[in-house]
């Protein structure tokens, strides 16, 4: 089996693209949650001015976090064009290339589609932004995965997965939790579909809680770990869920009343984005895991049976 190689100034570059995108996704979804995504009618300037000049510290509450959204934008940019250049010189495998490629892409893209958001004035492209941005951060969370020492020493060294281990399983979690962030950003943009948002949610869950019973089984700890992290990331999700609606449409049974505007709406609201992103994270990185596993044994597999079929002749010689 083919030894991979551990380069660590490019596993750096790439936790630091992924983690620098975390505040790009919460500015951007308070952005959303308060609607200032139209603070600014131009791009990619603002009010006309370069984004790099642009005096933003004393502006309105709009204006600020609509150009910081700007500008972490920007950060990750730089960071994705400096991700490939270091991939190019050092990376000894071309997928991984490939993929540092395809990062920097999708950040293209992505800011493509925001600042189209703005001069369309489209609820519907402000979606799309949402929705690919979540995707964009699996994809860069899956690229420091696969730097890491963790996934090098699992590749050089897999463990045995049991057979039988489900792979249809692994691929519909996370095509179910993206469907659900579809219909959160359905809800969260257009105001409707509060209902199906609910009620599939629980069905997120409950296979969600499936797979972790069969993580758990696999005595695998490569995936029982991050299947623990899955599970309790879908209940909090859950409950952040409850607490958004609560802080819309108020609680009378317990006294409260919710306020539009307030600071305890616009919290739970912008968590539960935020954990909605890191729960598709989450269970896409886990699907990940099992193929990745299933294709190890295989491999493994195949080169025992080789190796026994290159000791046959021999074997025959001697008797």
């Amino acid at each position: 089996m083919n030894q991979q190689q551990y380069h660590p100034w490019l596993f750096r570059l790439a936790l630091a693209t992924t983690i620098a995108t975390l505040p790009l996704m919460i500015v951007g979804g308070h952005v959303t949650t308060e609607g200032y995504g139209m603070a600014f009618p131009d791009w990619p300037t603002s009010d006309g001015q370069n984004m790099l000049t642009y005096s933003w510290f004393h502006q309105t509450a709009d204006k600020f976090y609509e150009h910081g959204h700007r500008l972490l934008g920007m950060l990750v940019g730089f960071l994705s064009i400096a991700l490939v250049i270091v991939a190019c010189k050092v990376a000894d495998r071309k997928w991984i290339r490939n993929v540092c490629i395809a990062v920097l892409a999708c950040v293209i893209i992505q800011g493509i589609i925001g600042g189209t958001r703005v001069t369309e004035n489209s609820k519907g492209l402000a979606m799309a932004h949402g929705i690919f941005g979540a995707c964009v951060f699996t994809l860069m969370s899956f690229l420091t995965m696969v730097l890491g020492k963790r996934w090098i020493a699992i590749s050089n060294d897999p463990p045995v997965l049991p057979a039988g281990y489900g792979r249809r399983l692994a691929i519909t979690v996370p095509l179910l939790v993206l469907f659900q962030y579809f219909l959160g950003g359905f809800l969260r943009h257009f105001k409707t579909g509060l209902h199906p948002h609910m009620s599939f949610a629980f069905v997120v869950l409950i296979f969600v809680i499936i797979e972790f019973r069969s993580a758990r089984k696999s005595e695998v700890k490569w995936l029982k770990r991050p299947a623990m992290g899955m599970l309790h990331i879908g209940i909090f999700q859950i409950l952040l869920g409850l607490g958004a609606w609560i802080t819309v449409f108020g609680l009378p049974a317990a006294g409260f009343v919710a306020k539009t505007g307030s600071w305890q709406q616009s919290l739970f609201r912008t968590a539960h984005l935020m954990t909605g992103i890191l729960f598709l994270m989450t269970t896409a990185l886990y699907s990940v895991r099992v193929f990745r596993l299933h294709q190890l044994n295989k491999n493994r597999s195949s080169e025992q049976s080789l190796s026994a079929t290159d000791s046959l002749p021999n074997a025959e010689g001697n008797v």
